[in-house]
């Protein structure tokens, strides 16, 4: 529950510090005092995006900070699923300024998201348009999971019914593929099929080149090689001899002159080298043929690269080669989107078995959670001045699974007797709507361990016996849950063990909200006022009393 809470340099208050009891609190004050600045605060220390312009002195910083007795709630396992230090009497903390705001729960910085995530196991906050959600589905659905505990149950499904239309998602998606693959299979198997064809190497283009150049010159080739051995080997005139020749005269010139013996030994190695070269050109001059189909089929094959090198705009063998495989690539994934089909079809099967069990579940207990609160509700209708109103709820199967369920839930409502039941959001007015909730939400009390629960102005559209009832019930809820009620209604005022004023005064030209807990005979007089009389009249004041007693 919530003990206290400090404000500081926000909107109209400049400090406050406020301590609220463990039971039924009511907060009072005139319209426009700041009564919805409390809630404003504490909807920031819950996680509710700070606004910069709220800060009363933009130069410094605001601070809302609030205590929780935690101690019978079993909030320990919450506190550790959201790795945070755990105490009975928890602090939560929010700071904010005009660069950053700062978040901590129990002097750890946290994340926003983590006091969104905290706020439904501290308080629940009804805001005054809130009554309206009553015809929410989501809310209706809520509701009777609450009453059937089926909470984790619901949970379960919603995790299982996101998976489920993902894995449909990725399936479409995968089909999809499949499809535009299909349409390019056929031409993509006919460029592999082209390419393998091609017997593509590294370096094939290069040898295939040489070869034709080779086949093409045969003949002139053949020539230039006979030539170029006969002026080597030729008798008395050729190369060989002529160096032989000098090599003689070296040898001699060197057995009396020593300086010649370098000149001797280079000139012994070039007719080696000549020699060698002879061979050389022998050999390749046996390896030249004239082969007219040799080089026709040599020409075809190169003429077939060329026509893949222009066909795929690259320049080199390599580069085909690397375009082969990526084909290849290709045609694997086709392949393997058959597989991934056929897998995610058999995940969405056990998906799908799972969703329609658990949301039996869910219709078989919501089924026995609609005759507790239809009971429920009547009495509290007819404490509540609905004593001629009637409700039911019908939940009936659908054929497809959706966010909540497998089924269709309808509240219909009707005021007056001998009225027909019709949809709740079509007939209930802004005061039945109110009334209905404050049921709902007493109803809810048996069944949720929540620590506070704060309505604001829950009390629209009422007045008279009316509120005194909705304060009985209010005062009710408070010996299960802290219960903590805005309101401008004297008759729901005065059922609370706590009463706080909100009172704006303006200080040295500034406006400021204060808030005071009253005292007995400062409730008295407020809610004199609050009954429309001079608080100094003797009839309101036996009234207040009277209300207070």
């Amino acid at each position: 529950m919530l003990k206290s809470l400090y404000i500081k340099n926000y909107a109209l208050i400049k400090d406050i510090q406020l301590n609220f009891e463990e039971s039924f609190t009511t907060i009072t004050g005139e319209t426009g005092a700041g009564k919805s600045i409390l809630l404003g605060a504490l909807s920031l220390l819950l996680g509710n995006r700070a606004d910069k312009e709220s800060l009363r002195e933009p130069n410094e910083k605001c601070i809302i900070e609030a205590e929780f007795d935690l101690s019978n709630f079993n909030l320990k396992s919450v506190f550790k699923e959201f790795d945070l230090d755990y105490d009975k009497l928890s602090i939560i903390r929010r700071e904010i300024t005009k660069q950053k705001t700062r978040a901590f729960i129990n002097d750890t910085p946290v994340k926003l998201k983590v006091l969104q995530d905290l706020k439904p196991f501290l308080v629940d906050i009804h805001s005054q348009n809130e009554s309206k959600s009553i015809s929410e589905t989501s809310y209706q659905y809520h509701v009777l999971d609450k009453i059937g505990n089926n909470v984790k149950v619901f949970e379960q499904y919603q995790n299982t019914f996101i998976s489920f239309n993902s894995l449909k998602s990725q399936l479409k998606q995968l089909k999809l593929e499949k499809q535009e693959a299909t349409q390019r299979q056929d031409y993509n198997q006919f460029l592999f099929d082209e390419l393998e064809s091609a017997n593509l190497r590294q370096g094939l283009l290069a040898e295939l080149e040489d070869q034709y150049n080779n086949l093409q010159n045969a003949e002139d080739i053949q020539n230039d090689l006979s030539e170029s051995i006969n002026i080597i080997q030729q008798e008395e005139y050729g190369v060989f001899d002529q160096l032989t020749k000098i090599n003689q005269r070296l040898q001699s010139l060197s057995q009396s002159v020593s300086s010649y013996n370098d000149l001797k030994e280079r000139l012994q190695s070039v007719l080696i080298e000549t020699q060698d070269i002879a061979s050389e050109l022998e050999g390749r001059l046996a390896d030249v043929e004239v082969n007219p189909d040799k080089l026709e089929k040599i020409d075809e094959q190169l003429q077939g690269i060329n026509h893949l090198l222009k066909k795929h705009q690259v320049k080199t063998d390599y580069e085909l080669i690397e375009i082969k495989n990526q084909i290849e690539l290709k045609l694997q994934e086709y392949s393997n989107i058959d597989e991934e089909i056929i897998s995610i079809e058999t995940k969405l099967k056990a998906f799908d078995e799972n969703l329609i069990s658990l949301s039996d579940k869910l219709f078989k207990s919501r089924k026995k959670s609609i005759q507790t609160l239809e009971k429920q509700l009547l009495i509290l209708f007819g404490q509540l001045g609905m004593k001629n109103a009637s409700i039911e709820i019908r939940l009936t199967k659908t054929e497809k699974c959706h966010k909540y369920g497998k089924d269709h839930i309808e509240w219909l409502f009707s005021a007056n007797k001998g009225m027909p039941l019709r949809p709740l959001h079509k007939v209930a007015s802004g005061g039945e709507m109110s009334r209905m909730m404050l049921a709902v939400k007493s109803t809810l009390a048996s069944y949720e361990n929540l620590p506070s629960i704060i309505f604001d102005e829950i009390d629209t559209g009422v007045s008279g016996e009316i509120a005194l009832k909705m304060g009985e019930i209010m005062h009710k809820m408070s010996r299960r849950m802290q219960v903590i009620s805005i309101t401008h209604l004297p008759q729901i005022a005065a059922k609370g063990q706590q009463h706080l004023k909100v009172l704006k005064t303006i200080e040295k030209s500034e406006t400021q909200t204060h808030i005071k807990n009253l005292r007995r005979n400062e409730r008295i007089k407020e809610l004199s006022q609050m009954l429309g009389g001079d608080e100094n009249s003797t009839s309101a004041i036996a009234h207040a009393k009277s209300l207070l007693n």
